[in-house]
C-alpha cells in the first residue's frame, strides 16, 4: 500500500491500551492477544507492507522489507520458519522504490506472487526458490497491491508511484504479461480485490478529478482477459482516501480509510454491485484490513487511529485493532496494537489473526515482531 515515509518508517509512538467492548457479534467471545512472534531486523526498525494467509496450507507470508524477505510462519506452532530472499529491493530511503510489497498465493499450488521494484516476482514457497521474475516496468519504482482472479487465472498488480499510475495482468498458466491498464488522472492507486459475484476487479483509487477523496474502480475480468481491460464505473468514497478493502457477506465490502487530518476517522461499508455507502463506522485510519467468515467479522488494524476519532499527526496515534461485525455493521471491540501495525491477515481455521508490528516502549509490543490475536 501507499505509505509516507513517516508512517513507512514505523515512527516509534507509546502504544494506549484500550478496553474491548461487546455487542452485537455472531459468536459471544472477545478477540485477544495470544502471543508475539519476534522478527529480527538489521536496524532499530521494522519495514514491512502486506501479509497473506494460505488457509489451507496454514501458512502466513509477510512481505518483510527490512530483512529483503518474504517471512513465512506456520500458524500450527506460531513459529518464524524461514525467510525467502530472492533478491528483493529492499529500502534505501523511500516506500516508492521499496520492495517486497503486496503478496498473494495461488490456491491449492505452492506460488506465491510477490511485487517488488519494477516486478512481479513468483517464488515456489515449498523450497524457497525464484521461479519465475516478471518485469512490469523500468522506472526503478515499486509495483505494490496484488491480487487474484481465480476465475480466469489472472494477477492483477498496481504501480501507483508510476506517472501515470498503472495496473498490469499476468496469466498464472503462462506467468506472462496479457494486458496493462493506466490511469492517467490517479492521484494514486491503493489494494485491489477480485469479485468472483460481478466477475470484476475491485481497485481503490487516491483520487481523480471527479472524486478528490477517492472512488472505487471497477475493471471487468472479461476486459481483462479479452486484452483490452478498461474501467467500468468508479464509486464515489468520499472524505475516505481508501487504503485496504476486504470483501465481505452478501455484496458488502469494506474500505480502510485514511481521512485528512482534521476529518473523523471512518471505515466504509460499499454495496460492490451498485457503490452505495451502506455504513459509515465510526473507527478508522487502516491501512490493510481483512474480514473472517468463520466468525463474520471484520478486522481493521488502525495504526493511524486517534483517541479523538479524528485524523491528526501520525506521531500522536493510538494503533488500534478494530473489530467488527460483519452483520450488524458495528464495532464490538478494540485492542492496543504495535506501532506501525498496518498489515493484517486472519487464519479462519485456527481463530488466529496476524498482525506485524515495530516494537517500541515496553510490554506485548516491545520489540519488532507479529502479534497474533485469537478471535475466539
Amino acid at each position: 500500500m501507499k505509505l509516507g515515509i513517516l508512517n513507512y518508517l514505523s515512527l516509534l509512538v507509546p502504544v494506549i491500551g484500550m478496553t474491548a467492548c461487546g455487542g452485537g457479534n455472531d459468536i459471544h467471545t472477545t478477540p485477544h492477544l495470544i502471543t508475539t512472534i519476534p522478527v529480527h531486523t538489521p536496524g532499530a526498525g521494522f519495514l514491512f507492507d502486506i501479509s497473506y494467509v494460505d488457509q489451507n496450507q496454514g501458512q502466513y507470508y509477510l512481505a518483510d522489507v527490512s530483512n529483503n524477505a518474504v517471512d513465512v510462519v506456520n500458524v500450527g506452532s506460531n513459529q518464524l520458519t524461514s525467510q525467502i530472499k530472492p533478491g528483493f529491493a529492499g529500502f534505501s530511503g523511500s516506500a516508492d522504490t521499496a520492495g517486497p510489497e503486496g503478496l498473494v498465493g495461488i490456491p491449492n499450488t505452492n506460488l506465491l506472487y510477490v511485487a517488488d521494484v519494477n516486478s512481479v516476482k513468483i517464488l515456489n514457497v515449498s523450497n524457497g526458490q525464484l521461479v519465475k521474475n516478471i518485469p512490469v516496468a523500468t522506472s526503478g519504482l515499486r509495483t505494490d497491491s496484488v491480487c487474484f482472479d481465480p476465475d480466469d487465472n489472472v494477477i492483477m498488480a498496481t504501480n501507483p508511484a508510476d506517472s501515470p499510475p498503472f495496473a498490469t495482468f499476468i496469466s498464472t498458466v503462462t506467468q506472462s504479461v496479457i494486458a496493462t491498464l493506466k490511469f492517467p488522472d490517479s492521484a494514486g492507486l491503493e489494494q485491489c480485490q477480485y469479485d468472483k459475484v460481478t466477475k470484476n476487479f475491485l481497485l481503490n483509487n487516491d483520487g481523480t478529478p471527479a472524486n478528490v477523496h477517492g472512488e472505487m474502480d471497477v475493471i471487468s475480468a472479461r476486459s481483462v482477459v479479452s486484452g483490452a481491460p478498461k474501467a467500468s464505473g468508479a464509486y464515489a468514497l468520499p472524505a475516505c482516501n481508501p487504503n485496504g478493502m476486504a470483501l465481505g457477506p452478501n455484496n458488502d465490502v469494506l474500505v480502510a480509510c485514511i481521512p485528512d487530518n482534521g476529518a473523523p476517522l471512518i471505515s466504509l461499508i460499499v454495496d460492490r454491485t451498485t457503490g452505495s455507502i451502506l455504513s459509515t463506522i465510526p473507527f478508522g485510519g487502516a491501512d490493510q484490513v481483512a474480514y473472517d467468515v468463520v466468525t463474520n467479522r471484520y478486522f481493521i488494524p488502525a495504526f493511524r487511529n486517534q483517541k479523538s476519532g479524528v485524523a491528526g499527526a501520525a506521531a500522536s496515534a493510538v494503533p488500534t485493532l478494530g473489530v467488527v461485525d460483519a452483520s450488524s455493521r458495528a464495532v464490538i471491540a478494540q485492542l492496543p496494537m504495535g506501532t506501525g501495525a498496518h498489515s493484517i491477515a486472519v487464519h479462519g481455521a485456527s481463530h488466529q489473526v496476524y498482525v506485524p508490528f515495530a516494537g517500541s516502549g515496553s510490554g506485548p509490543f516491545s520489540s519488532n515482531g507479529i502479534a497474533v490475536f485469537s478471535t475466539q
